[in-house]
């Protein structure tokens, strides 16, 4: 049966690669890889093949009869960030062997005499990745690059959150290579100057906070003219909500952001995105967000269900105000991905009647399952040498989502 190796060299060069994957490039018959990879194995006499993605390799494979080993070179370890993963499905009708390589956060950590095991690590190359979050959360924080502009942003970000005193960037430029370069300096040392787009970084956090469960709360908040939705309330909502690590939630009617901006802290995997209209509120969630350090927090001024429209769907959605469009914004998200968890709050009879006509009408080939709970939370003030009990405005709220028909044969 015909053998495909799948090698991860190491960061580099043909130095920076294992006994094993040099011995295994020697027996095969035809090697394929990026420019810089086939690099490291130029003085080899095999047929070298600048192709690397999956679909590519395979269909050259099968067209071509004549070899029988074949290896496939990626950059650092095949289980790392690596195209490895999309290949090995496509290889299926061949022995396959993957040989691991020396990562790039391995080679960097030793570099820097940093140990690794405790490292938060990602990739921002092609990826979204909440790196903020890591930072502000760990000691250090590794992510791959996915060229200098990358490297710019994440220090315009770590400036905008008030993060360029208490974090130190380390910087590795094309490691393994001759003209290998290694910088550290803050954000503001590290953004003006030049650099190659083979890029890691390791963020060195000296004040890095402990992540909690708990709440934020509601004084923490910059607040301004906009309703708020109360931390008792905020969190019983988050709660029904059941949002998972990597949710996408949509916060209808923001305000000034605190249901999105709690959520968007306790799961920095996910994604929120702060729906609102009013100048003054699109404002308060912007300062919200940089005070909390919320970078997964995405604004998005407009009138909801209109402003959907070029988002991506829905996993959850908490509705704090609909000014009357409730009914519209529900088919809207239903419309955008029919499992949507929805929780709406209603403070006014007017929008409590909106939402209970609502869970009572149909909706298109499902049932809408509803629970309809009313808060009411009482919180103890100072009158003196005494304390009274004042309560706050009830809240409905009201979760719902799709319950598809059967036809009743199970």
């Amino acid at each position: 049966m015909k053998t495909v190796y799948v090698i991860g060299i190491g960061p580099g060069q043909e130095n920076g690669m294992t006994l094993a994957a040099r011995q295994a490039v020697e027996q095969c018959d035809v090697c394929f890889g990026a420019a810089r990879m086939l690099q490291a194995v130029k003085g080899t006499k095999k047929k070298l093949i600048e192709m690397y993605r999956a679909g590519d390799v395979a269909r050259y494979l099968k067209e071509h009869e004549d070899w029988a080993c074949a290896c496939v070179l990626f950059s650092g370890d095949v289980g790392f960030y690596s195209g490895a993963k999309k290949l090995l499905p496509e290889l299926a009708a061949y022995q396959t062997e993957l040989l691991p390589g020396v990562s790039s956060l391995a080679a960097f950590s030793a570099k820097l005499r940093i140990p690794w095991e405790k490292t938060v690590f990602g990739s921002l190359h092609g990826r979204r990745w909440n790196i903020i979050a890591q930072i502000v959360r760990n000691r250090y924080t590794f992510a791959l690059l996915g060229g200098a502009q990358d490297l710019k942003e994440l220090c315009d970000r770590l400036e905008y959150y008030g993060m360029e005193e208490t974090v130190t960037l380390h910087i590795g430029e094309r490691l393994g290579y001759p003209e290998e370069r290694v910088l550290q300096g803050s954000a503001a040392q590290i953004r003006d100057n030049a650099f190659d787009d083979l890029l890691v970084v390791l963020a060195e956090n000296q004040e890095p906070e402990e992540p909690a469960f708990s709440e934020i709360p509601d004084s923490a908040f910059i607040r301004g003219n906009v309703p708020m939705t109360k931390s008792g309330v905020r969190a019983l909502a988050l709660i029904k909500l059941g949002l998972g690590r990597e949710s996408v939630l949509y916060d209808i009617g923001a305000g000034t952001g605190s249901v999105g901006i709690q959520a968007a802290v306790w799961l920095p995997d996910g994604a929120v995105y702060a729906v609102e209209q009013k100048e003054e509120a699109l404002s308060l969630i912007e300062k919200n967000k940089r005070k909390f350090r919320a970078d997964n927090v995405h604004i998005i001024s407009g009138r909801a269900p209109q402003a959907f429209a070029e988002l991506p769907a829905p996993t959850h959605a908490f509705i704090g105000g609909s000014t009357g469009g409730m009914r519209d914004i529900v088919s809207a998200l239903w419309e955008k991905n029919p499992r949507t968890v929805i929780v709406a709050a209603a403070v006014t009879l007017e929008t409590q009647a909106e939402l209970t006509q609502l869970c009572h009408g149909p909706a298109s080939g499902a049932e809408i399952k509803k629970e309809i709970l009313q808060v009411g939370i009482t919180k103890a003030r100072e009158a003196g040498a005494y304390h009274l009990m004042a309560a706050e405005n009830p809240v409905m709220l009201v979760k719902m989502t799709l319950e598809e028909e059967t036809d009743g044969h199970g």
